[in-house]
């Protein structure tokens, strides 16, 4: 038993009976991660069995990135490619919300964010 945080009464979880919150996130098919995100998800952890940031194999998620929820809310298939790789959860959660709620959407075949500084960078031909 746990004292409540708002009360200080007994509770088994952090917050007695009265003091609950409500789920106001939906259910997990509601927020994006029905059966073919589970599926996804098993796929993307089995190839790669570990964090991308910090090494863990305990707690591995997969992270959402912005073309994840475009190519989700779009209705188009998901691939490894378009997620963020495997992380564990406290690696996902520093990283941060990728969802963009509230902007409008990307602009697709923008112009190119960065310009060629060298011959290196740029395609040439040899005669």
């Amino acid at each position: 038993m746990k004292p409540c945080l708002i009360c200080g009464e007994p509770s088994e979880q952090t917050r007695c009976l009265e003091h609950q919150r409500p789920d106001e996130r939906g259910t997990r098919a509601e927020r994006g991660y029905g059966y073919a995100w589970e599926k996804l998800s098993r796929r993307v952890r089995r190839m790669m069995p570990f964090c991308g940031d910090c090494g863990s194999t305990e707690d591995l998620t997969v992270e959402h990135t912005e073309e994840t929820w475009r190519r989700y809310e779009a209705r188009l298939p998901i691939l490894p490619k378009h997620t963020g790789g495997t992380l564990c959860r406290p690696c996902n959660s520093k990283r941060g919300r990728a969802r963009p709620q509230g902007r409008e959407p990307l602009e697709t075949g923008s112009a190119p964010v960065g310009k060629a500084q060298s011959p290196l960078h740029t395609r040439t031909v040899l005669k």
